[in-house]
C-alpha cells in the first residue's frame, strides 16, 4: 500500500501552486500522483483514492468552491448577490432555474426571491445571460483566436465581480472588472466580425459608447438597445480607478448584471445559444424586466 500523510499533501500542494494547477483540480491530481499506475476510481477502485481527496478537501476547503464549471456569473435579489456556476451538462436535461442557481428546491429559491415575481423573473433572465455566454462560447471554435482570448478575459473579469460582490463591504473596486467585462466583450465581438485586434489602441479603445455603436452598425442585434442602456449608465471609466464613483451597492449590482448581459449579447449574435430569447417567447418570466427600474 502506498504511504501518504498530510505532509505528503502539503508538499504536493506547494508543487501544484508553483506550476499553476487550479485549486479544484488538486485533490484528483494528488490521488493520481500518489498512486500512479495503481490509481483507479469507481466500483472496485482503490478506497484510498477517496481518502486522499477527502483529506485534501479538509486541508484546503477552497477546492470545493473554486470549481469554475462552464463559467461563472451572478444573480441578485435587490442588492443581495448570489454567485452562479454554470454546470457542465451531458445529454438532455430539463432546465429548472432554481436547480441551476444552486437551490435545494423551488421553495428555497422563491423565498430567496422574497416571494416576488419580478425578482424571480430577474434571476431567471440573469441565469439565461450567463448560460448563453458560457455555453455560447463553447460553440465558437476557430476564428482568429484573439476574439476568444478577449472573451476569456471578459469572463474572467465577470467571475471576479461575481466572486467579490456577494460579501463585499466596499463595492468601488468592483467597478473596474465590470467595465472590463463590457469593453473586452465588445472588442471580442468586433474581432470575431473581422476587426484587427490592434485597431483599438488609444482613448477610443476605451470608449464603450463608440465600441457599442460600431458593433451595432456592423452586426445589428435585438439586444443592441439594451446594451446602449447599460453602457449609458456606466461611470467614467478612468476616473473610477482613482476615486469613489459615489454609487450605492444596488447601483453596482445592477451594473454587474448589465455587464453580464452585454457579454452574453456579444456572444448571442454569433452562437446558436439563446435561452433569453426562449424565455421571452412565452409567458412568465417574460417580458424581461428593465435593467434599471425608475
Amino acid at each position: 500500500m502506498t504511504k501518504w500523510t498530510i505532509d505528503t499533501l502539503r508538499a504536493l500542494d506547494r508543487k501544484y501552486a508553483a506550476v499553476g494547477v487550479h485549486l479544484h483540480q488538486r485533490p484528483f491530481r494528488a490521488a493520481t500522483d500518489i498512486f500512479g499506475a495503481a490509481f483507479s476510481m469507481g466500483v472496485g477502485g482503490n478506497p484510498e483514492v477517496k481518502k486522499i481527496m477527502t483529506a485534501y478537501e479538509e486541508m484546503i476547503p477552497e477546492v470545493n468552491s473554486s470549481w469554475p464549471g462552464m463559467g461563472i456569473g451572478l444573480v441578485a435579489a435587490v442588492d443581495q448577490v448570489r454567485k452562479v456556476t454554470v454546470p457542465v451538462i451531458f445529454g438532455e436535461v430539463t432546465l429548472q432555474i432554481w436547480r441551476a442557481l444552486g437551490f435545494t428546491n423551488d421553495r428555497e429559491w422563491w423565498s430567496w426571491c422574497r416571494e416576488d415575481q419580478l425578482i424571480a423573473a430577474e434571476t431567471s433572465f440573469a441565469y439565461a445571460d450567463v448560460h448563453d455566454l458560457t455555453n455560447g462560447l463553447s460553440e465558437l471554435r476557430g476564428g482568429v483566436g484573439a476574439d476568444l482570448e478577449l472573451w476569456q478575459m471578459a469572463t474572467s473579469n465577470l467571475a471576479d465581480a461575481a466572486n467579490n460582490l456577494p460579501t463585499a463591504f466596499s463595492v468601488d473596486s468592483v467597478l473596474q472588472p465590470i467595465c472590463m467585462t463590457i469593453e473586452l466583450s465588445l472588442k471580442a465581438a468586433l474581432v470575431r466580425n473581422g476587426a484587427d485586434p490592434n485597431s483599438f489602441k488609444g482613448p477610443a479603445g476605451h470608449d464603450l459608447g463608440k465600441l457599442t455603436d460600431r458593433l451595432s452598425a456592423e452586426t445589428p442585434h435585438c439586444d443592441d438597445a439594451r446594451i446602449r442602456e447599460v453602457v449609458g449608465h456606466m461611470p467614467p471609466y478612468v476616473a473610477s480607478r482613482y476615486k469613489p464613483a459615489g454609487l450605492s451597492r444596488l447601483d453596482v449590482v445592477r451594473l454587474a448584471l448589465g455587464a453580464q448581459f452585454v457579454a452574453a449579447a456579444t456572444v448571442r449574435r454569433f452562437s446558436e445559444r439563446d435561452l433569453a430569447a426562449e424565455m421571452e417567447s412565452g409567458g412568465w418570466p417574460a417580458p424581461r424586466p428593465p435593467q434599471f427600474p425608475a
